[in-house]
């Protein structure tokens, strides 16, 4: 119920009004998520964004149903059949996955799993990953809300990505599926040591895919519900009249 709650408040349906943030998902299958201690500060930074970070879960199609980008960092095991069915669904519909690897190729078998679930082409491997400077392009290199163009991330020994569209060598790339995105990150460069702010490369890649997200993928409830008011106006009218 908390959740269902967090979702509706993040997407500004309770009252009516257009949101802006992004609502991320962590699978509760992950070594890591961003409800971690060492994932803290780059939590604080969606949330002072203006964006919902929620509590570890399981991969369903209810609790996908809400989300703007979901991250799955360093799977522990493979997704089941029905878990690959929800997260297929969920980036073909709009949204955007997010996985994450580390050194020794730590989440490979799950996370390449996941990405074959979605239609990726996409996969890590415990090859060197080479970075490289932000090339042009949509959500890591032009925002909103950061121009990354020319830079380049901070970057720890990863498992390199082979495949999709290159953001930073080898060390991040995606792949645009159906309506939605997935993002494959060779290295965790989302640890307390890389602090997402305006003046920290890694922070502002993921507060431009985040807030990206939101931009594509969050609904405009306002028109939705006066239009459901004037029709439920009509009705009781109509009841009224009939009587």
């Amino acid at each position: 119920m908390k959740r269902t709650v967090l979702r509706l408040l993040a997407l500004g349906t309770v009252f009516g009004f257009a949101a802006h943030g992004g609502v991320i998902g962590n699978w509760s299958g992950s070594i890591r998520s961003w409800n971690n201690s060492d994932m803290s500060t780059l939590k604080a930074a969606m949330i002072g964004a203006g964006n919902t970070v929620l509590a570890d879960s399981a991969i369903t199609a209810g609790n996908l149903a809400g989300d703007n980008v979901f991250v799955i960092g360093e799977a522990l095991s493979s997704p089941t059949a029905a878990e690959g069915t929800a997260l297929a669904n969920f980036v073909n519909g709009g949204g955007i996955l997010l996985v994450l690897f580390d050194s020794g190729c730590s989440g490979c078998v799950g996370g390449n799993a996941a990405l074959a679930d979605v239609g990726s082409t996409m996969s890590a491997s415990g090859a060197n990953p080479v970075v490289a400077p932000f090339p042009g392009g949509i959500f890591a290199t032009t925002g909103p809300p950061f121009n990354l163009v020319g830079q380049t991330l901070d970057t720890s020994p990863g498992s390199a990505i082979a495949g999709g569209i290159d953001i930073a060598g080898t060390y991040v790339a995606y792949q645009h599926i159906g309506s939605g995105f997935v993002f494959a990150f060779a290295d965790r460069s989302d640890h307390n040591t890389f602090s997402p702010d305006n003046t920290h490369t890694n922070g502002k890649l993921f507060l431009n895919i985040v807030g990206s997200a939101a931009v594509v993928a969050t609904p405009e409830p306002a028109t939705g519900w006066l239009i459901g008011a004037g029709m439920g106006m009509l009705a009781l009218g109509l009841r009224k009249r009939s009587r």
